[in-house]
């Protein structure tokens, strides 16, 4: 197939990009052109700003796809622009990576016909993620536009740029106490190569089409079972302290890589329409990233994380 990925670079699509070109695809990435590209077997890199009508015209006229999967748009203005200049001829599905962060908080197990909305714990990105998918939603209902939607928890693994998994590795690898909320949140993950398969599995899909999927492992995981996992894999033990953090006057995310808050997506649709289920638990997705995390040593770092030692004293 021909495909297009919007991103290329990044976590997510690169990891996309990599699997489908493996598979034997004919795949274009589009990205700023900004970061360089760590893989072979790319038939067009594309380098432009998704954000300008004018780029996207030019670079695409005369481009014609059979997947599209969008993985860096934000907003209802990025989908609209992009969605606006493609070719559809050919195409069978586009692709959208959404988030669970499009939905009202709750603590309860949440399925795809919950009420979306802004919610308190992500502000404008889950706003903007559901407005962009309203948008998709209307270019299916009116044109029979062919769009899949995603809304993933939190994906880790192999290729992360943002410091969760590594900054647990660090602190870990250290021999440093771990400070961690001291509430009850659960939370799910989904491991990078379950999502890439997942999504994959939309390509060939009747049933996808004009549908929205929660994407996530099942397990249910708690902030202190999450660090004696990462603990088990690394082979170290150390200390954890548990920080309530509204008594201090602190910000959770300036000593933890995640938000405080109970996030977790029911999978039953992705089952009854018989797309693929993730399968890689927490401990089996968290040895793979820390194999990568040994063999790669990325530097990653999170300038919000800088009350580590506050919280740890007090």
């Amino acid at each position: 197939m021909k495909i297009l990925i919007m991103g290329g670079t990044q976590f997510v699509s690169s990891s996309i990009a990599k699997y489908m070109i493996d598979k034997g695809n004919k795949v274009d990435i589009f990205t700023r052109g900004k970061k360089a590209v760590n893989y072979d077997g790319i038939r067009n890199h594309i380098k432009a700003n998704r954000k300008s009508a004018t780029d996207l015209r030019d670079k695409l006229r005369g481009k014609s796809y059979d997947v599209v999967f969008d993985i860096s748009a934000y907003t209802k203005e990025d989908v609209a622009l992009l969605t606006s200049v493609l070719d559809r001829t050919k195409l069978k599905n586009y692709i959208f990576c959404s988030s669970g962060s499009v939905y009202e908080a709750t603590e309860e197990v949440v399925k795809e016909d919950y009420s979306r909305g802004f919610n308190q714990n992500w502000g404008d990105y889950g706003l903007n993620k559901k407005k962009a998918e309203d948008y998709l939603f209307s270019l299916y209902e009116k044109e029979k536009f062919p769009i899949t939607i995603f809304r993933p928890t939190y994906i880790y693994g192999e290729g992360n740029n943002l410091y969760r998994e590594t900054y647990l590795f660090d602190r870990i690898s250290e021999e440093s106490i771990l400070p961690i909320p001291a509430g009850n949140s659960k939370n799910q993950f989904v491991y990078i190569k379950d999502l890439v398969k997942t999504f994959e599995s939309a390509m060939y899909s009747e049933k996808a089409i004009g549908n929205a999927y929660n994407l996530t492992h099942p397990e249910k995981v708690s902030w202190e079972c999450l660090v004696e996992t990462a603990m088990e894999v690394v082979g170290k033990e150390i200390g954890i302290k548990k920080v309530d953090y509204d008594d201090l006057g602190v910000n959770v995310r300036r000593f933890f890589p995640f938000r405080d808050v109970t996030y977790l997506l029911s999978i039953e649709k992705l089952e009854e329409d018989d797309l693929y289920i993730p399968k890689i638990n927490l401990r089996e997705g968290l040895r793979k990233a820390y194999n990568w995390y040994c063999e790669e040593k990325p530097e990653v770092e999170d300038p919000k994380i800088s009350k580590i030692k506050f919280v740890l004293n007090s």
